[in-house]
């Protein structure tokens, strides 16, 4: 077995210093554009736990946190971009050996170097969370800050657009890294180099595209395989009207994912594109791929005060690439600003804490808080549906998801800590209940209920049960100030009962912008 080259080791500063002279460049245009949005501010919180330690011997504990952060961004102009971080201090009255401070950042900003033809997109992130789905706390808990938990990420994306006549095309390279704070993620890399081109009404009734991708990742694990994969797709549009378009699709593909070596073959393939009204979308392709059946699903319907948003999603993944245009957590975004009935990120207030809210029993995070990272490849199967009823001052909404992923490369590699080591299959179904009561123009009471169940094959027997249930209040003090109490029930149930535990928590915070 071909090992990989040793990765050189990326300098976090590259992805930071691209993204901030991204954000110096909006704050210089700022002045005379005066699209850019600057928001300090100072977010205290005052925690009991009964379980601080989240173990089957409870003890408790009084946590209080004071993160001073800021928010900057910019949605116009040749230079446009967000960046929310925070410096989040935590202090514990009885276990001040658990005491930290740590930054949680979440950026992404885009260069319009050349008008209309050349771009250089750039992201940052740096969070801590619980990197495995069955030991520990849920995903996105707010104790979840050791930094054997932190994982940094970066990428650089120069981007060129053109066009030949009327069809047009793109060629962009991506180059993404990962690093963690602990052994239990490597540090990899990924190159993407992906090209395009079409006009997909190039003679009325028909159309034509053409694409091309390759995808490279390594690590530097000298145990751990360098992998790559390639894919070519030819597209036939059939234009059947304004609203429905047909798709025929023919290609080619190789990877060698798997231990026993490079696996390539044909695919075929068909799709439809439908948008009968501005409120409705349907997009749906299927292909025959080397894994077997690879399908891409995504229907969309909102009603006055209601909206539906389904998706299925079968194909090969990896964390690297999750970490980019993560589906799910766009989708958990979109179904959070639906729901507080929103098009942008709200200003900080009630309304952003209950967005908040919303993402974090989702498993998601304004700061870039994320679950499951491996340092294996695998096969994803995700769906999910999503609905939501927004009446004048009541928000009901309700979510169910999974994800399916299998392991494709073998256990050399991985750490002890990836959850993939202990088993090749990994399944996880959230089911996800909340509502929203607005008392008044500046007060609204918020709560949820979260079940989650992660399950491994068979033969590993791991299996974690959860439960989380939340109810809260936020209030406007002021123009700048809000604050907040909030009562938080957790449980979870394993097949290691070593990992069993129940958690009652209530937290009061106080936040001001500036």
């Amino acid at each position: 077995m071909a090992q990989s080259p040793v990765l050189k080791r990326p300098d976090v500063r590259l992805g930071l210093r691209a993204l901030v002279i991204a954000l110096a460049a909006i704050g210089a245009q700022g002045v005379a554009a005066q699209t850019v949005r600057i928001t300090p501010s100072v977010q205290t919180q005052l925690t009991w736990t009964d379980n601080v330690e989240a173990s089957r011997d409870k003890s408790s504990d009084w946590v209080a946190e004071v993160s001073p952060g800021i928010a900057i961004s910019r949605a116009s102009g040749r230079v446009s971009g967000s960046l929310n971080a925070q410096f989040r201090n935590m202090g514990h009255a009885q276990q001040t050996e658990r005491n930290t401070s740590y930054l949680a950042l979440s950026g992404r900003g885009q260069i319009e170097a050349v008008e209309r033809m050349l771009f250089l997109d750039v992201d940052a992130n740096i969070s801590r969370n619980n990197l495995s789905v069955f030991n520990g706390r849920a995903q996105n808990d707010e104790f979840n800050v050791s930094k054997d938990n932190e994982t940094r990420t970066w990428s650089l994306k120069p981007r060129f657009e053109y066009a030949l006549g009327d069809a047009r095309g793109s060629i962009a390279y991506t180059a993404r890294w990962l690093e963690s704070g602990g052994s239990a993620i490597n540090t990899q890399r990924l190159e993407q180099w992906a090209a395009q081109l079409g006009d997909s009404n190039a003679g009325g009734l028909f159309g034509w595209g053409v694409n091309y991708n390759r995808i490279d990742t390594e690590s530097d694990d000298s145990l751990s395989r360098s992998a790559s994969q390639q894919t070519g797709r030819a597209t036939l549009f059939i234009n059947v009207s304004p609203q429905v378009r047909l798709r025929a699709i023919g290609g080619y593909e190789s990877n060698d994912y798997e231990s026993s070596g490079r696996e390539e073959g044909a695919i075929y393939g068909a799709g439809i594109d439908w948008n009968p009204t501005s409120r409705t979308t349907l997009s749906a392709t299927v292909e025959d791929r080397i894994f077997g059946r690879g399908y891409d699903f995504t229907f969309k319907h909102r009603f006055a005060r209601a909206a539906w948003d389904l998706g299925y999603n079968r194909d090969y993944s990896s964390s690297l690439q999750e970490l980019g245009d993560n589906p799910a957590r766009l989708q958990a975004e979109a179904i959070c600003l639906a729901i507080i009935g929103a098009t942008d990120i709200p200003s900080p207030g009630p309304l952003l804490d209950f967005y908040d809210q919303c993402l974090a029993v989702q498993g998601f995070s304004r700061l870039g808080a994320r679950g499951f990272v491996s340092n294996s490849t695998y096969l994803s199967e995700s769906w999910r549906v999503g609905v939501s009823l927004n009446g004048v001052r009541n928000t009901l909404s309700f979510s169910l998801q999974q994800s399916d992923r299998t392991r494709l490369s073998e256990l050399s590699g991985l750490s002890a800590e990836d959850d993939f080591a202990q088993t090749t299959r990994i399944k996880t179904t959230t089911a996800t209940l909340s509502y929203s009561h607005s008392l008044s123009g500046f007060s609204s009471l918020n709560s949820s209920l979260s079940r989650s169940k992660s399950a491994g094959d068979d033969a590993s027997g791991l299996e974690t049960l959860r439960w989380i249930a939340s109810l809260g209040l936020t209030t406007r003090l002021g123009p700048r100030t809000t604050a907040g109490l909030n009562y938080r029930y957790q449980r979870a149930d394993g097949a290691g009962r070593e990992n069993d535990f129940t958690e009652n928590a209530v937290t009061a915070n106080l936040g001001m912008t500036f």
